[in-house]
């Protein structure tokens, strides 16, 4: 008798978006030159300027209820670290990183772009849902918080 075909996992979806996001995030690196796009919690050695791209949640879509089904509703979260001494100035520094992250809010925002780029399954739609901004010891910093929905393949 054949074993069940395994039940998706929220850790599955959340690889295949982050896997997704990088293919995407490299095929608009001319738009991000300069900078290193990392995605997720990994041991690599970082340095800004940077992009971490990481699926921090995956829960059932909840529409569906407790049979979910593959589909999930996910949420991004987009880091854009800068140094103050990355130019000049503090003040061309700082239009710097903001010109950073208008270029990643404009990678997001091309959805159709971002689903063909996605790695297995269906990503059905994505949205931006705040963008924080922040500075610490010479370093800007932005959060960006994407919902998405994405379905596993068919198995």
């Amino acid at each position: 008798m054949p074993s069940p075909a395994p039940s998706p996992t929220s850790f599955g979806i959340r690889t295949i978006t982050e896997q997704s996001l990088a293919a995407w995030f490299a095929t608009n690196s001319d738009m991000l030159q300069g900078t290193t796009v990392h995605i997720g919690q990994t041991g690599e050695i970082r340095v800004v300027p940077i992009v971490i791209l990481y699926a921090d949640a995956a829960n059932g879509h909840p529409e569906l209820g407790a049979k979910p089904s593959g589909n999930f509703e996910l949420s991004v979260k987009i880091y854009v670290y800068s140094s103050a001494d990355d130019a000049d100035t503090t003040e061309l520094a700082l239009t710097a990183h903001r010109e950073r992250v208008e270029a990643v809010q404009a990678i997001m925002q091309d959805v159709d772009g971002l689903k063909g780029a996605w790695t297995a399954g269906t990503l059905y739609q994505a949205w931006i849902t705040s963008d924080e901004e922040g500075i610490a010891d010479r370093r800007y910093g932005n959060v960006l918080t994407y919902s998405l929905v994405a379905v596993y393949p068919p198995i």
